[in-house]
Formats: C-alpha cells, structure tokens, sequence
C-alpha cells in the first residue's frame, strides 16, 4: 500500500471532505493533489455535462461539436488515452471540452458543486469479470448517492453496456431507488447527436448486442 502523505489531514476540513472515506485522504492524497492542480488551471464553466471513462474520446469529441453552449468534461483513468481524447478537442479549437486524468469517485466532489452536473454519462464501463474484482465495479450504491447529489435537478444519469448480467443489475437498483427514476431513452436531452463510442462502433461491426438506460434525478 503506498505510504501516507504526510500532508492528509489538512484536507479533512475541504469543501469536499464527506464525500470521501478518511483512507482515501491518507493513501491517495497525491491523487487529490493533482485534482486540486487541475482544477487551478482549469476553471469549471457551467452548463457542463460529465462522461466517466472516456476512452479515446469519440463521444465527448461529438457532444462538444454538436452543443458548442455546454461543456463537457471526460475523466478518464489511462494517461495514454487523456493524451488521444485531448489531441482531439485541440485539433478541433473545441474549447468547451476537457480531459482529466483520475478517478471519478475523487474528482467529482472535488470540481463540482451540488445540484451543478446537467448530466453524467457512463459509457461500456469496466466489467471487472472476476468475482473477487466485483466490488471494483463503479456503479454501485455509493457512486448513485454520489451522482445524485451532484446532478442538477433532473438531470440525467446514462449508461451503455454489452454486459448484460451489469446492465440488469443497475437497472433493477434504479428502478428501487428513491432518488432516480428510469425514463425512456428517447426521452434523453441529445441523445439524437450522439457519436458511438469506439466500444460501441465494435459491438455494431461484430454484430454484439448492448443496451442503454437513463435516468433522472428525482
């Protein structure tokens, strides 16, 4: 595990502290660091819109074109894919997009206000097939808690997947929750100009099937 940063504590009294579990503070302060670092150097315009694991771009590339009044931030974990999505905007002088190389969990709490995100998109999302990889999967109960305090009211949660058994089980949890509500996916702000994403253009090639749901905040 890697060391404390010495530095950990003075981050208990943030803005965002109780969105984040105390070892988070202690062992990946650094990550926090380079957030705050971010953000310094790239201040939050608003309406902004979020795609968690935006792999080489492709669909945030497509919303930043189609919907030059918003913008939008891609947070993606690999540094190598950051670079492509990145190169991409900048090719295109598309400055209402962004790229971020972190956690989401971490790095929306730190950014945003509550009740500021017009929308989160999660896009054929890591399936962690093991099972004792399960508890890594990003859409859990803690993340909807999450994502329901920074959705601006009505705004809207949406998730592609060709994994079926991961599909079932974040559409049962939403249709159980109190704080969202499943809305039909022609009823999604946009969705008529959205790219396919490079998992997406995959799955149409091979002839895979995948689905997508929405919800809203309630």
């Amino acid at each position: 595990m890697t060391p404390m940063n010495p530095n950990w504590q003075t981050y208990k009294t943030a803005e965002f502290a109780n969105d984040i579990p105390d070892d988070v503070f202690q062992y990946r302060s650094d990550e926090i660091d380079t957030i705050l670092a971010w953000r310094d150097a790239n201040p939050i315009d608003y309406p902004i819109e979020v795609e968690i694991g935006s792999n080489r771009g492709r669909f945030i590339l497509g919303l930043a074109r189609a919907r030059r009044d918003t913008h939008f931030l891609g947070i993606e974990l690999k540094s190598s894919l950051c670079r492509l999505s990145a190169n991409k905007l900048a090719r295109e002088g598309l400055t209402n997009g962004k790229i971020l190389n972190a956690d989401a969990r971490l790095a929306i709490p730190i950014l945003f206000q509550p009740n500021s995100l017009g929308a989160i998109y999660v896009l054929f999302p890591d399936p962690w097939w093991k099972k004792r990889h399960a508890r890594r999967r990003l859409l859990d109960d803690t993340f909807f808690q999450l994502a329901h305090k920074f959705l601006r009211p009505n705004g809207t949660f949406v998730l592609k997947t060709d994994v079926r058994d991961y599909f079932e089980a974040v559409r049962n949890h939403l249709a159980d929750s109190p704080l969202f509500n499943l809305i039909d996916n022609a009823d999604i702000p946009h969705h008529e100009s959205w790219e396919l994403t490079t998992r997406e253009r995959h799955c149409v090639a091979d002839n895979t099937p995948y689905d997508m749901l929405a919800a809203q905040k309630i």
